[in-house]
């Protein structure tokens, strides 16, 4: 603020006061403009910029995407380095959809490995990991993905009389151990899992 720049007896003077009531918005703005210029230096934080870093990797617009979507695209591009390695391909999911537990399985056996990913609730981003997987792993080598949704689940019990809802007891259901492909009914789900395979192509 310019308030704060000049002494206080110079800040409490009419003019000065005038003089900073129509300066300052117009310093606000040039702010504001050069934090958001700044942020396109960074696909994290890129907006208006977007457009230039697709077109610097080679990326086809899709309008479809969202602007997080568009940057984890970008991000995933940059992450891809020659030769790949498990190390590697572990690190562009983990840029990818933004989630710190991914691993890889290999079956070497089977000339395929399995992408695990791990989280708190489904990404919009495993389709962009997946082709950005796809795209960098050996072309001999299939692949799976799975995303594993892991929760602490509280199951209450409840009766009814008279119009009344009576609590009657709770439990507590610990899951987080569990993995299946099976999703539980009923009233709610308590793990999912999206599992997706890919043939060599």
């Amino acid at each position: 603020m310019l308030k704060k720049s000049v002494p206080p007896f110079v800040a409490q003077m009419r003019e000065m006061a005038e003089l900073f009531g129509a300066e300052q918005p117009e310093l606000d703005r040039l702010e504001g403009i050069l934090t958001e210029l700044l942020a396109q230096f960074y696909i994290k934080t890129a907006t208006y910029s977007l457009n230039q870093w697709e077109q610097d990797f080679g990326i086809a617009e899709n309008p479809e995407l969202t602007q997080e979507q568009r940057r984890a695209q970008v991000l995933a591009k940059l992450n891809m380095r020659m030769p790949a390695t498990v190390k590697m391909l572990e690190n562009l999911v983990r840029q990818t959809v933004g989630a710190e537990n991914v691993w890889i399985e290999e079956h070497p056996a089977e000339y395929a490995f399995t992408v695990y990913v791990q989280e708190d609730k489904l990404s919009d981003f495993l389709g962009i990991a997946r082709r950005a997987v796809h795209d960098a792993r050996p072309a001999h080598l299939n692949y799976k993905f799975i995303e594993r949704l892991i929760r602490n689940a509280r199951l209450d019990l409840y009766g009814a009389g008279y119009g009344r809802i009576i609590h009657m007891s709770e439990s507590e259901v610990d899951i987080s151990g569990l993995f299946s492909v099976l999703h539980a009914g009923g009233y709610g789900t308590f793990i999912s899992v999206r599992q997706e395979e890919v043939s060599m192509v």
